[in-house]
């Protein structure tokens, strides 16, 4: 009976015990964050979609988001991370920037010890970048190249734009040449390439594409562009002059509804390489949980090389998403 008591206390003590653990627990799991989010440009589909991703997680995890839209100009991406900085936030997230221009505030961040989340951004030699979230440019390169050499069953002319000042867009290009000038692809000729820029990529590739049509005509077979915004420019202009899908076409990386609605409308843009903008975020949101409010070391979760790809699909006619669909449905 003595004993019975016994174990009938101790077990009666313990339940406090666990209660606080289970407490103590819960408060870790619903710990309050601030997040300063700097996106290098929100009107561009990648950076509100991936933001709004985010924006959700954080609501369910109960993190406040302070938003600061560059609008294109990367000053005001370094500057909006430093004055996160002095406001003193508890993660800054940089969403589709680039490392060199952006020095001066994550050297800020790390000096302050605010872990800093990138997406489709890079990672610093200093170590101020906890990771980097994003999509592989190297083999979403491959495959739109490879789709473009499939779909000419390996004979024709193929032009190339890019935007050279940007590191994602040369890693797409680069890719893209080395499948074209394969020993293995002896029937694709390079004809033409051309560059844009962040200002002017709209214009200029509506115009790059309307010299070619003057120069060679239906010479041009397929047209490589390393981001949906210069598909849709080539598309457009290859319209307007009359041509079809059946006369030339172009492929691209992103994924975005103007896209999907080309695609469904049989327009020259045929096929994207579709980022997962979502998953950028899902992920990030992932590790600011395992890494600031639960505790994990770092290295715990996130690779030595510090990036992790989330991968892309290919979207054609034969999987492109019904219209008023979400575009992050098909991941």
């Amino acid at each position: 009976m003595t004993v019975g008591c016994a174990k009938e206390e101790a077990s009666v003590d313990a339940q406090p015990q666990e209660e606080e653990v289970q407490a103590a627990d819960d408060a870790k799991v619903t710990k309050e964050l601030k997040i300063g989010y700097v996106t290098m440009m929100m009107a561009a589909d990648s950076n509100s979609r991936a933001y709004d991703a985010f924006k959700k997680e954080a609501d369910r995890l109960g993190w406040e988001v302070f938003i600061t839209d560059a609008a294109g100009d990367i000053v005001k991406a370094s500057d909006g991370i430093q004055n996160y900085v002095g406001q003193q936030v508890d993660v800054i997230i940089v969403c589709c920037a680039e490392i060199t221009p952006i020095k001066d505030g994550l050297m800020a961040a790390k000096k302050s010890g605010i872990p800093v989340f990138c997406m489709d951004t890079g990672v610093d030699t200093e170590g101020a970048v906890v990771a980097n979230v994003t999509s592989n440019c190297w083999s979403m390169g491959a495959e739109v190249a490879s789709q473009i050499v499939d779909h000419l069953n390996g004979t024709g002319n193929v032009c190339i734009i890019d935007i050279p000042t940007l590191n994602v867009h040369r890693y797409r290009a680069d890719m893209a040449r080395a499948v074209f000038n394969s020993s293995d692809n002896p029937g694709i000729n390079i004809l033409a390439e051309d560059s844009v820029t962040v200002a002017n990529w709209e214009a200029g590739s509506y115009e790059i594409m309307t010299a070619w049509l003057t120069k060679y005509g239906d010479e041009i077979d397929a047209v490589f562009g390393t981001w949906d915004g210069i598909g849709w420019s080539v598309s457009k202009a290859a319209a307007d002059a009359g041509y079809t899908k059946d006369d030339m076409i172009t492929m691209s990386i992103d994924g975005t509804t103007q896209t999907y609605d080309m695609i469904r409308n049989g327009e020259p843009f045929i096929g994207v390489a579709a980022q997962n903008f979502g998953g950028w975020a899902s992920k990030t949101a992932e590790l600011i949980d395992s890494i600031v409010v639960q505790g994990i070391p770092a290295e715990n979760v996130v690779p030595d090389s510090k990036v992790i790809y989330i991968p892309h699909k290919w979207i054609d006619k034969t999987n492109v998403p019904p219209v008023g669909a979400d575009p992050a449905s098909i991941f």
